[in-house]
């Protein structure tokens, strides 16, 4: 039972303190993200409210949310959402939190579509759509089909695409990478972060990665590059002429995976991009000219 009234700084200061003593990074943002969610208000707004007085119910509301944190689960698992470049998408555990370094292979897709008039664009294991969705709302003469092989993540998809309002640019498939799209189709690029975890490194992940993240979606077979050998001569038969291939690697990949276009045989002016830590992030490459 609650005992006393509680203003909302007092809370923040409470929730701030146990994170603290955890030794969580950024604990009193966590905490404001955490409060503004459990009050159903935007973040900013807690600054004009440090003196409400919450209601019994609304205490222990935040209170659970910091006991789902201090256990470990996300914070966007627990708010029920997360911030992609311009976007505010909804995540569930059937998708994995978008990730800043994937905004850099956003960026690499926008900057080579940027000149097209009307891209066709395919994000094979969408997930969230983090990626389709960003570049359909950024660019938007560009039409992006999405797929991925979970009917629960492609909800989430959808739905992010609806609240984002790029629905009707949008196409969504469910089914295993290229396998659902049926019917000869043809991309300006193939943009894709799929799964490059090795099977054994799976186990010393991050305990927020590890019990809480979709597996699906992080296990890339036993050296992590299962996915990229599916997707790297497979790709080239569904680009244009000159069509790119964007491809997010993670730490020491970048090499192999870009030794793997290479000896694909399909794809020329083959690059690697960083991200903002200077770890090689991105591998692209143009389908070769002259390909049937």
């Amino acid at each position: 039972m609650i005992d006393r009234s509680w203003k909302l700084l007092d809370l923040l200061g409470e929730a701030s303190g146990f994170f603290a003593s955890r030794e969580l990074e950024n604990g009193r943002l966590q905490a404001e993200l955490l409060l503004s969610a459990a009050l159903g208000i935007r973040r900013l707004d807690l600054y004009l409210q440090f003196d409400k007085l919450l209601t019994p119910a609304e205490v222990e509301v935040f209170r659970g949310f910091v006991r789902r944190r201090l256990e470990g689960e996300p914070v966007q698992y627990i708010t029920g959402e997360a911030a992609f470049r311009l976007l505010e998408l909804a995540v569930t555990e059937s998708v994995l939190i978008p990730r800043p370094e994937t905004e850099i292979l956003v960026e690499a897709a926008l900057s080579f579509l940027s000149e097209r008039a009307e891209p066709r664009v395919l994000d094979p294991g969408c997930g969230s759509g983090a990626i389709g969705i960003s570049i359909a709302c950024e660019h938007e003469p560009a039409r992006v089909t999405v797929t991925d092989i979970d009917p629960h993540a492609l909800r989430v998809a959808h739905s992010n695409a609806e609240r984002c309002h790029a629905l009707d640019r949008m196409r969504f498939i469910c089914g295993d990478l290229f396998e659902p799209l049926g019917e000869p189709a043809r991309f300006d690029a193939i943009v894709c972060n799929p799964p490059y975890v090795r099977t054994a490194d799976l186990a010393g992940l991050d305990e927020e990665v590890r019990d809480f993240e979709p597996h699906l979606a992080l296990d890339g077979g036993e050296d992590g590059l299962a996915f990229y050998r599916r997707i790297a001569a497979p790709a080239s038969l569904l680009l244009e002429a000159d069509g790119g291939l964007f491809l997010e690697v993670g730490g020491g990949q970048a090499d192999s995976v870009s030794g793997l276009l290479e000896q694909s045989g399909k794809y020329e002016g083959i690059e690697v991009l960083a991200d903002l830590a200077s770890v090689p992030r991105v591998v692209c490459g143009r389908r070769r000219t002259g390909l049937e």
